[in-house]
């Protein structure tokens, strides 16, 4: 074998053919008879070359072909996250079926690295921002790159399309459930990371306010509507959230959660304190993720078509690759009233 890494006209050599016919076994097949290719791919193995570097192929063709998804919390957390699950296999899928590939970057680097400096290096066509906050340092280097942008669930940014529900007219609509069920002292459980330790999250903030401004417009008492965080957006931390709102007095009579994931924790506590769901309290999430109707109770919650959002999003992507101009489509969010909330049980 030669010595030194092995080139196109390490494989021409050993062919005895031409560079271009080389080059034509890998990227023009159906300029070459099936002999002549199979000649050329067996001489690249004797000599042990690999293949043409995908990323000057790239350079050289001005593209990728793939759309980078830019995630708010560290790469586990797109798989731990059921909506955020779901948005991700809605981008896949349309991805997938226009022939380019989908790279997960997260918005904060590794350790102590600078912010948004994995982005900065990433090679993609185009990128999604996955609820956001519109002053992260990610959507600076998002936009310091230049590339087609979409964002998912977040805040508006000028001349970016932004696919989503409205997350503050969607929370409203299950304050609204609530108070006609006669819930007077009632409970919000987010996730917020405490002051410089994480991420923000723009959708939930959205929920929470929208969620609150309606009980207060209708005329509940500011101390009744309170907002508590969990650790972490799972089930177990919602529990344990849950766990200590329950423990006060006087407890709510309902628990407004901004995340089903949250909200099936709150049922948890709940039947671990022997509190019953729903006639001695009412529990509400938002995603309708697929747990939520097959829970016991099922969950009254906000569906807010989270494939669809992925599909749409990755669609406007491609599109603005290709240089078009695009207009977000409109996808509503509507409340689903299943069996975990009801009429409050005694009187506020």
């Amino acid at each position: 074998m030669p010595e030194g890494r092995p080139t196109l006209d390490t494989v021409a050599a050993e062919a005895g053919v031409s560079r271009m016919t080389v080059s034509n076994a890998y990227n023009r097949p159906d300029q070459l008879s099936p002999q002549t290719r199979e000649r050329v791919l067996a001489a690249a193995v004797r000599v042990g070359y690999a293949g043409p570097d995908p990323t000057a192929a790239s350079l050289r063709r001005g593209n990728t072909a793939t759309v980078g998804v830019v995630l708010t919390e560290q790469l586990p957390y797109a798989f731990a996250d059921p909506g955020m699950v779901t948005i991700l296999h809605g981008i896949a899928a349309e991805l997938s079926a226009a022939g380019h590939a989908l790279l997960l970057v997260p918005a904060a680097g590794p350790g102590n690295s600078e912010p948004g400096a994995l982005l900065r290096r990433v090679m993609v066509d185009a990128l999604i921002l996955c609820s956001i906050a519109p002053d992260d340092p990610a959507v600076s280097a998002a936009l310091d790159r230049q590339l087609p942008l979409v964002m998912v669930g977040s805040p508006k940014l000028p001349k970016v399309p932004n696919v989503g529900a409205d997350n503050h007219s969607a929370a409203a609509l299950v304050a609204e459930h609530l108070y006609r069920l006669g819930h007077r002292r009632v409970a919000v459980l987010t996730h917020q990371p405490h002051s410089g330790t994480g991420p923000r999250r723009p959708g939930f903030q959205s929920r929470t306010e929208g969620f609150r401004a309606a009980l207060l417009e209708r005329g509940v008492p500011v101390d009744h509507v309170t907002v508590h965080s969990a650790e972490r957006n799972d089930r177990d931390a919602g529990a344990a959230a849950a766990a200590e709102l329950l423990a006060v007095s006087p407890r709510p009579t309902a628990i407004f959660a901004v995340t089903d994931i949250l909200a099936l924790g709150v049922i948890d506590a709940s039947i671990a304190a022997g509190i019953a769901v729903p006639d001695e309290l009412s529990v509400a999430g938002f995603d309708d993720i697929p747990a939520a109707a097959t829970n016991v109770p099922s969950l009254t919650t906000v569906a807010h078509a989270l494939y669809e959002q992925g599909v749409a999003a990755a669609r406007l992507a491609l599109r603005r690759i290709a240089g078009e101009r695009v207009r977000p489509p409109r996808l509503p969010a509507e409340l689903v009233v299943r069996g975990s909330t009801a009429r409050a049980a005694r009187a506020q």
